[in-house]
């Protein structure tokens, strides 16, 4: 039945899609990157106390997995379709709200808004596009339209803050900043509204005939692929051990890697006696965005699982290197005076900074492309429990690593960076073992063959 849409090369139906869903990823990342850009100043105007500041940074982890499970069980029930816009319709609301706030209340409530909006497209975007991709290129069209959609999100909102630092007050420069984030999202409301419903959906869950619009597909229209009968409840029980690894993997990784995300303009910027954009700048173009790149070159041809390990042995390898520097430069014939209160300096500074960079590309070429990007859980499971299965997994995530990141600064107080990024690595080790032996490889397999239901189409 869906021969002629994964045999298929590329062609412009799939690019729309990553277009459409990137863009989407691209106002996620520029939302949650911003917060960690005007940090500092939106402390200091709205005069938030510590543990005030620890939960804003993480209102819209929470709101995320409130809309994600609301978003996953209707996208399942009664389509992609209807849901699709109505999250970046959310996101626009919540953000553009961040412009008019006064005190942390008004603001904590703009961004859980903001939160299920960003909840919401965390389902549906990975789901859609591994249900509308072709079998060769599916990981690389995820990983296009996450990855490097994230980055690109990132980068411009520290475009944003340099333009709005220059030109306009301060008190009035981070709420800009807070609500530019609803541009982006506003320009691809429309084109979200007029995705077709997925084929697979069409087929597998209403049992409908497939007429699709575009002629890549034009030879299965009017064909019928049978229903799946099989109980909603039992599909979704089946498939619980793989979303639940799922979901680990995703926390282990989010644990280390949105701390970093919220936290590194803030916290390891100043350590290593960087601004917040430069940071943010090296960060994205010398190691992000190189790195994504060799994941999108590499996924369907050596597959998942490897690239997994090998960009956590890089990671792992990184992480300790810069957690030893900050415990004991020694090692590296570097100085105790080079280690001050608060951060480092000179060649420590410089060697800190190059093992970060190795981090962040090693994580990009692999864990960050495949786990941050949501590959895994929306290629495991049947149609009938898609967005489900990626609901339960974005939020048990959000909730995790909201708590994670409400308490990094509790944590950074009692141990000191050099052992909260020794904790990381050893992540990096934990997360390589479940992918390893738990998680199957998808490349060059159909989503059917990989959930187990190409036996019943056969059958028909």
């Amino acid at each position: 039945m869906f021969n002629e849409l994964d045999k298929s090369r590329l062609k412009p139906f799939h690019i729309r899609n990553v277009i459409v869903s990137g863009m989407g990823v691209f106002s996620d990342s520029y939302n949650l990157y911003a917060i960690s850009l005007v940090f500092f100043p939106v402390v200091m105007y709205l005069h938030l106390s510590t543990i005030e500041s620890s939960v804003l940074t993480a209102s819209s982890f929470y709101g995320a997995a409130a809309g994600a499970m609301l978003f996953g069980l209707v996208a399942d029930k009664i389509g992609r379709k209807p849901m699709y816009g109505i999250d970046l319709l959310l996101i626009f609301i919540g953000a553009i709200s961040q412009l008019f706030v006064s005190n942390f209340t008004l603001l904590f409530v703009a961004r859980l808004v903001l939160g299920f909006g960003i909840g919401g497209d965390y389902v549906m975007s990975p789901v859609i596009m591994a249900e509308n991709s072709n079998m060769k290129d599916r990981g690389k069209l995820m990983a296009v339209s996450f990855s490097i959609m994230f980055s690109l999100g990132a980068t411009l909102a520290a475009l944003v803050v340099q333009v709005t630092s220059a030109f306009v007050a301060p008190e009035l420069a981070w709420k800009i900043v807070l609500a530019f984030g609803a541009v982006p999202s506003l320009f691809v409301i429309y084109y979200r509204r007029k995705i077709p419903e997925t084929y697979r959906f069409t087929a597998r869950v209403k049992g409908e005939s497939v007429e699709p619009a575009d002629p890549v597909f034009k030879k299965g229209a009017g064909e019928r692929a049978p229903k799946d009968n099989v109980g909603y409840l039992r599909r979704l029980g089946t498939s619980m051990p793989l979303i639940l690894a799922g979901a680990i993997l995703w926390i282990l990784y989010d644990t280390y890697s949105s701390t970093f995300t919220i936290y590194g303009p803030i916290t390891i910027a100043a350590n290593l006696g960087l601004t917040p954009v430069g940071f943010t700048y090296a960060a994205v173009f010398l190691a992000g965005i190189p790195g994504t790149i060799v994941s999108i070159f590499l996924i369907d041809r050596v597959g998942r699982k490897k690239l997994v390990v090998l960009g956590y042995a890089g990671v792992f390898v990184s992480l300790v290197l810069f957690s030893l520097l900050q415990i004991n430069p020694g090692i590296f014939g570097i100085p105790q005076s080079s280690v001050i209160l608060g951060g480092l300096t000179g060649f420590a500074a410089t060697l800190g900074f190059t093992f970060y960079l190795f981090n962040y590309f090693f994580a990009a070429a692999g864990p960050a492309t495949i786990i941050g990007g949501t590959i895994i859980v929306p290629e495991l499971i049947p149609t009938k429990v898609r967005a489900s299965g990626q609901a339960i997994n974005v939020s048990i995530d959000k909730i995790a690593v909201g708590l994670a990141i409400t308490s990094f600064p509790l944590f950074l107080k009692a141990l000191g960076l050099g052992y909260m990024v020794l904790v990381y690595a050893g992540i990096a080790i934990a997360s390589s073992v479940i992918m390893y032996f738990i998680i199957p490889e998808t490349k060059g397999k159909t989503l059917e063959e990989i959930s187990r239901e190409s036996s019943e189409l056969v059958s028909h």
